[in-house]
């Protein structure tokens, strides 16, 4: 039994897109439109606060001071130190301390609407250390003595103060544990104003492309499968045998019964 291999050149998958436009149109407008819908009503709003802490060794410090210079060495063993104190801000202690801030600075039942809050052992709310790592991110900005320290939340208030306990927090615990160096705060973490995410714009485009996409993988993947001959060339094609006439479509307008004349 042989095998009937079918092959679509790009002028007659260019006729046939532009046969079914309409439903393509339509897939491709209702995808952007579920994208659009889906970021605007799904996808919770979030904001993104920020604040910069300086890393620096003793001799930047002033206590081993060089002419009044940071050394290049100064400068190295600065970046060393800022990738070890990123890995101790990312200890539970700090983010039990956050905890406790933002119990003391806000009320419980305003703090559920953001955070798993509970009680522990000793009756005293808590928001999980977990939970409130998940939030933050601690990086060193291209690869210098500069940790930036990000938080998103769904409050633009509570980002911005989870940033500001963070960096007061940072110098007397990284003294105390590496008793190397120490941190300067760089500015202060601002209350955003607009949100961080969703990207709806972003999402919307993607939701039109996915939609165009699966439209046009319909549309070709029907027209693959489906085994009605409809031509006669669909004759010539799949059994290679001539054709000696064909009866046009009596009801059809003169557009589509142009094709005839010849």
């Amino acid at each position: 039994m042989e095998t009937q291999e079918q092959e679509i050149d790009l002028k007659d998958l260019f006729s046939l897109l532009l046969s079914k436009a309409k439903f393509i149109i339509l897939v491709t407008v209702l995808g952007m439109a579920a994208a659009f819908a889906f970021a605007k009503i799904v996808l919770p709003v979030k904001y993104t606060s920020s604040i910069s802490i300086y890393v620096m060794n003793y001799n930047i410090a002033g206590e081993q001071v060089n002419n009044g210079q940071a050394t290049q060495s100064d400068l190295m063993a600065a970046k060393s130190l800022a990738g070890t104190y990123i890995v101790i801000l990312g200890n539970d202690i700090v983010y039990d301390q956050v905890s406790d801030m933002l119990i003391k600075d806000y009320d419980v039942e305003d703090l559920k609407n953001f955070f798993t809050v509970s009680k522990n052992r000793d009756g005293e709310y808590k928001i999980p250390a977990e939970e409130l790592r998940s939030k933050v991110s601690l990086t060193a900005v291209n690869d210098t003595e500069v940790i930036q320290i990000e938080a998103t939340t769904e409050s633009a208030q509570i980002s911005s103060d989870i940033c500001t306990y963070i960096a007061s927090i940072a110098p007397d615990l990284l003294k105390k544990t590496t008793n190397a160096g120490s941190v300067e705060t760089i500015g202060y973490a601002k209350v955003p104003e607009e949100p961080s995410s969703p990207n709806v714009r972003n999402i919307t485009i993607i939701g039109a492309l996915l939609g165009l996409v699966i439209s046009v993988a319909i549309v070709v993947i029907s027209n693959l499968l489906d085994n009605c001959v409809s031509t006669a060339e669909d004759i010539r094609n799949r059994w290679s045998i001539p054709v000696l006439a064909e009866i046009p479509d009596l009801e059809m307008d003169e557009k589509e019964a142009s094709r005839y004349e010849y």
